[in-house]
């Protein structure tokens, strides 16, 4: 019997993560041997279809579209269970997603509608990446960034509990491209350093809608922050985002 390939033990091994556990796999690539944490928040394709009532197919679009966060594993993907339940929750209307400039115009001028958020995706594309909790704090108080998502909501006031280790920051595309010449960072799809990435023409649009934060550097526009935290599985953070939205400005 031939043996099966390191890729087809992880693409089995994702169709398992829904049983409910966590569990830490030891994966044997070649010479080299992989510590991959699986939280039981991961489902596959399969099991996110039935959710959502589409086909796997369609899933597999919306995770490379970045309309749904994923995990990849070889050539196998899964989504996080979370997600699944923001998307079920606030199912974005069919209709095309506004442009990059058009999004920012209407986020700078707080008129966000958040039960379709989906279209305003445009306004970024996602990396996620690992960071020294050091090389976090540096870059979340750079001039050239726009701090986001909880931690930002929390200096406007917004009663959140803190996510430690975690940080959602905008920037341009173009100090994007640099950014493993300022801080070290190593790209990961579950990363706790949520990066959003603006083209550099629309960029202006997002400074002149920010402001000072606390501790330095500046918190991205507040109906930016509201749309992130209803990217979110939580509750709590979408009335906070509605709170975001309805203080304006």
């Amino acid at each position: 019997m031939p043996s099966r390939t390191p890729t087809k033990e992880l693409a089995d091994l994702v169709s398992l993560i829904h049983v409910g556990i966590e569990s830490r796999l030891v994966v044997n690539i070649g010479v080299i041997q992989h510590n991959v944490s699986m939280l039981s928040d991961l489902v596959s394709l399969r099991d996110a279809a039935d959710v959502l009532q589409v086909s796997p197919e369609r899933v597999r679009q919306l995770v490379v579209a970045g309309d749904l966060p994923g995990v990849r594993f070889g050539n196998a993907w899964a989504v996080p269970r979370s997600a699944l339940v923001a998307r079920q929750s606030h199912e974005p209307r069919r209709g095309r997603p506004l442009g990059v400039r058009r999004a920012w115009e209407v986020i700078a001028a707080g008129d966000v509608d958040l039960a379709d958020a989906g279209k305003y995706r445009n306004r970024a594309v996602v990396h996620r990446y690992e960071a020294s909790r050091s090389d976090v704090e540096f870059l979340s108080s750079h001039e050239a960034v726009a701090r986001s998502g909880v931690a930002a909501a929390i200096e406007m006031d917004e009663p959140l509990a803190v996510e430690p280790g975690r940080a959602e920051l905008y920037m341009a595309e173009s100090f994007h491209l640099r950014l493993g010449s300022v801080v070290a960072v190593v790209a990961d799809p579950l990363g706790d350093l949520v990066v959003r990435v603006v083209p550099d023409d629309a960029w202006r649009l997002v400074l002149d809608a920010s402001t000072p934060g606390e501790a330095g550097g500046r918190l991205a526009p507040r109906a930016a922050v509201a749309l992130d935290l209803m990217a979110t599985a939580d509750p709590r953070h979408w009335i906070a985002a509605q709170h975001l939205v309805d203080a304006g400005g």
